[in-house]
């Protein structure tokens, strides 16, 4: 994405790009209302004038006032930022390990353990 917005004209490129979710719900519920409507008053007018082409006139109008309302990432989709949180270091997510075998039941790395005990005591004997 940071290709795309290095092709752009300078003034553009400080221009913020992104929507919060709560932007995309909103544009997403007036591109439905838009296009609803300008499809429903188009299709009366078409039939009104029994003309196709007011029709098509109507709902082309609409789908491009659509876009122009809500493709930008207008200030008002961007009303609701996304906070994210600290990552967490990597170590402490990963589970802890035995350093020998890397067995990770731990009965069977205390059985290894105490085999291993018996047998240093023979040999020490």
């Amino acid at each position: 994405m940071d290709g795309m917005v290095a092709m752009l004209p300078t003034p553009l490129q400080n221009w913020s790009t992104h929507l919060d979710f709560e932007g995309q719900k909103l544009a997403e519920r007036i591109y439905k209302i838009t296009l609803t409507i300008s499809g429903v008053v188009g299709f009366f007018v078409g039939f009104w004038t029994q003309q196709l082409s007011y029709a098509l006139y109507i709902v082309m109008a609409g789908a491009l006032i659509t876009a122009l309302v809500v493709l930008p990432p207008w200030p008002f989709l961007r009303k609701n930022p996304i906070e994210w949180h600290t990552p967490a270091k990597p170590e402490s997510m990963m589970p802890s390990q035995p350093s020998d075998d890397k067995v990770v039941d731990k009965k069977a790395a205390d059985k290894k353990k105490a085999d291993k005990k018996k047998k240093e005591a023979k040999k020490s004997k």
